[in-house]
């Protein structure tokens, strides 16, 4: 059964969508939280400043046919329209990485505690690569959406992605339970310009999953169709008014979420969530000089299935970013926010939690950019009305501080790193909130003539505030680390193939049977059969080993893929 969307979206908000939408088929791209982490508020703001320079490309140009070709020296394709560049190797670096990408039945255990609470988007180890207005998956990824097509006024993207799989172990327990399950997943990109400096777009992913023999083992839905809409999916309206880019969005996502409260020795416990992000965003460009960048949203996170209903909440978030940059190369600047939280269920606590601090982005020559910030952060909880066993009881407060620094060296067109360090607390399930201390990595290169290679690492050290063994036995400090390889071959300029190794430990102190090794293998070959369609063919295979617990498992799955790109 389909999942009732019509209680979850507002009928105006859906109504843009579906016109939207079917207009474009007439003929005529550190996790924790939004709102509450300064990491993730900082990369909102990169984020709405780069779109409107975006924009304004845009305009200057036509549908582009999708005509592309494999640079063997520079390691990705190369449009032959408008030679506006190939991917970089730092863009590249979410496929790199792809076998430790802990989304729906990835079989990853590389989860952040510091992301458990957050509903934007999966909450990976890594920093995701795509923008908070774009989805975390597209249909073309090797092709960076250059297929689009002119219909009438609306410059439109449109792939399709269609897959089925073969799952041995569908919640990665030590009594397997296997399916096939069948993936369809829409990709639109559209826009339409208004006038000048008005435009209307959407750009999002939408699918359904079917399970075959076991619908009850999806994490969300109740029957054999289940719903996804991924995160960044995202319609949106830009309008210029003298020196002020206004962006009014409406950001929705239908997806798995993290269950760190409810849950014994099974780390990857999951729930359905539906959110909804409305807001308004602005940039004002004062001067040559100074910026002032401000957003306003209020979300709607719908926590699916009667059993999980205590994870509903809403949320009120306003933000604002002050830069300076006189000679448009350092940025000095300021930036923060308060956001009010509500549970609808008493069992979580709301609260106020505030944020702000002051940041600086200096280049080092032409191929490296360096980033520090670091302030306050203030996060003021309800009293608790429920106690356990049937709630945390939590009742802690925070006065810290937070820092995060970064590094990323383009060495040449061959090989580039980043180093991401950072310190904060981001609201859990499992206590009012969760402080993490971090680290990141990434190494990414064509290592000869066709092929590219990637070395990424994490750490973590995470300890949530309060620790109430009667609450379902999860008061934990937790240190995890693991890293990625992949290398991937481009045989000829149709065929694709990757290779990967995926090695994660999780340590858990004052839980027992909880801390875990993972070693992950992965294989896929990627054919283009046409300039318009490919297929794929992948395996992955995960062996998760619980220390003092016997609840270890082993997961394989098969997959083969068909994507087309009108």
């Amino acid at each position: 059964m389909l999942i009732n969307l019509s209680r979850h979206i507002s009928f105006n908000a859906l109504l843009m969508v579906l016109t939207l939408t079917v207009g474009c088929m007439l003929p005529q791209n550190s996790n924790a939280q939004f709102g509450v982490s300064p990491s993730q508020t900082s990369n909102f703001f990169n984020d709405l400043r780069s779109r409107n320079g975006q924009l304004k490309k845009s305009s200057q140009t036509a549908a582009r046919s999708g005509d592309v070709v494999y640079d063997y020296e520079k390691g990705a394709y190369v449009s032959q329209d408008d030679q506006e560049g190939y991917q970089s190797l730092q863009q590249l670096l979410k496929s790199d990485r792809q076998i430790s990408q802990p989304s729906i039945r990835s079989g990853s255990s590389a989860f952040a505690a510091r992301s458990v609470g957050d509903y934007t988007t999966y909450s990976g180890q890594y920093s995701q690569s795509l923008s908070y207005f774009a989805p975390t998956y597209t249909s073309d990824p090797f092709l960076s959406g250059k297929r689009n097509l002119m219909l009438g006024p609306v410059n439109v993207g449109v792939g399709l992605y269609q897959s089925l799989e073969y799952n041995s172990n569908i919640r990665r327990t030590a009594v397997p339970v296997s399916d096939v399950i069948s993936s369809t997943l829409l990709n639109v990109s559209a826009n339409y310009r208004v006038s000048a400096n008005n435009v209307l777009s959407f750009t999002g992913g939408i699918g359904l999953d079917h399970y075959f023999n076991h619908p009850e083992l999806a994490a969300y839905g109740n029957g054999s169709y289940l719903v996804n809409v991924l995160p960044g999916t995202t319609l949106a309206f830009d309008v210029k008014a003298g020196p002020v880019n206004i962006t009014f969005y409406d950001r929705m996502s239908m997806r798995p979420a993290l269950n760190n409260a409810f849950v014994g020795t099974n780390n990857n416990s999951s729930f359905g969530v539906f959110q909804n992000d409305a807001g308004i965003a602005a940039n004002w460009q004062i001067n040559s000089a100074w910026a002032l960048a401000t957003n306003y949203s209020y979300t709607i996170s719908d926590a699916l299935g009667s059993q999980n209903s205590q994870f509903s909440r809403t949320m009120n978030t306003l933000h604002a970013s002050l830069t300076y940059s006189p000679t448009a190369t350092w940025i000095l600047g300021t930036e923060g926010g308060v956001s009010f939280l509500n549970y609808i269920k008493p069992t979580l606590n709301g609260g106020t939690l505030f944020n702000w601090g002051a940041f600086v982005s200096v280049p080092i020559g032409k191929s490296t950019v360096t980033k520090l910030s670091g302030g306050t952060q203030i996060f003021d909880f309800n009293a608790p009305t429920i106690f356990a066993p049937n709630g945390p009881g939590d009742r802690s407060n925070l006065n810290s501080y937070y820092y995060n620094f970064s590094i990323t060296n383009q060495l040449n067109a061959r090989f580039s790193h980043t180093l991401t360090i950072g310190h904060e607390s981001s609201i859990n399930l499992a206590s009012n909130f969760i402080t993490a201390d971090f680290i990141n990595y990434g190494v990414s290169m064509v290592a000869w003539k066709g092929g590219r290679f990637s070395l990424s690492g994490y750490y973590e050290n995470a300890k949530p505030s309060f620790t109430n063994p009667l609450f379902a036995g999860t008061g934990y400090k937790l240190t995890q680390f693991g890293f990625d390889l992949y290398y991937t071959h481009q045989i000829t300029s149709k065929l694709r193939a990757g290779t990967g190794y995926h090695f994660g430990r999780a340590e858990y102190s004052g839980v027992v049977g909880r801390n875990a090794d993972q070693d992950g293998f992965s294989f896929d070959l990627n054919y283009a059969l046409t300039a318009k369609a490919g297929i794929n063919l992948g395996y992955r295979y995960f062996v998760t080993n619980y220390k003092q617990s016997p609840n270890s498992s082993t997961q394989t799955r098969v997959i083969l893929g068909l994507n087309y790109n009108f």
